[in-house]
């Protein structure tokens, strides 16, 4: 980033954008006719940021004849960008940001993908592009919306699935296994007992008789 000074305009060269910031003598808080930062924000239909008007003084502050003043000047610009992407940005993404877990309807895409696919592989990849999300966001924002890992979930489900399987159907409990997604039958048998407390085989008997 390398800004250029012409009177009390700002050139910020970053990657994909170019932005001018116009500082004016009069307070930027005020509507003024010059184009002003504030007055570029609300042609974005941005409203007056109280945080970017800070932000904006403490610049003209650190502004000297040679330019801006070394890394003071150079941080301010970068927190003015981040601030100005961040009003930008769609308001629910700033919501789900600011309450920290997932929104409802990219927690039930991510659901509906592990429904849709449970005799597969499913990763945590599959998972966060089911929702619109990267990787490391889509983890700790779905953890905070159901108290589970992403794939401690998909076990979850796995194994509800099997439950009904082994209710329903005469299926073997290898059939069974591969179809919900497990690679083995020793696999399928601890976690299902880690989860209901016994073995699948002895869950089926137990629940046909009670029916």
């Amino acid at each position: 980033m390398s800004p250029e000074t012409a009177g009390s305009t700002f050139r910020i060269d970053v990657p994909y954008m170019d932005m001018v910031l116009s500082i004016s003598a009069q307070p930027s808080g005020c509507a003024s006719d010059e184009a002003g930062f504030t007055r570029t924000v609300a042609s974005h239909g941005m409203p007056f940021d109280p945080v970017i008007e800070r932000l904006l003084s403490q610049f003209e502050q650190a502004v000297r004849p040679e330019g801006v003043d070394g890394v003071h000047g150079d941080a301010i610009l970068h927190a003015i960008i981040a601030r100005w992407l961040w009003l930008r940005s769609p308001s629910e993404v700033q919501q789900e940001a600011n309450h920290g877990a997932l929104q409802k309807w990219r927690l039930k895409r991510a659901m509906a993908y592990v429904d849709e696919h449970i005799g597969e592989a499913i990763s945590l990849a599959d998972l966060a592009r089911a929702a619109g999300l990267s990787r490391m966001y889509f983890a700790a924002r779905f953890r905070m919306a159901t108290s589970l890992r992403p794939h401690e979930y998909v076990l979850r489900r796995r194994i509800e699935r099997a439950k009904d399987m082994l209710i329903k159907t005469n299926d073997s409990l290898v059939e069974i296994a591969f179809n919900v997604g497990f690679q083995t039958q020793a696999h399928f048998t601890t976690v299902f007992k880690r989860f209901a407390g016994i073995t699948p085989g002895r869950w089926r008997l137990s629940n046909r008789l009670q029916a």
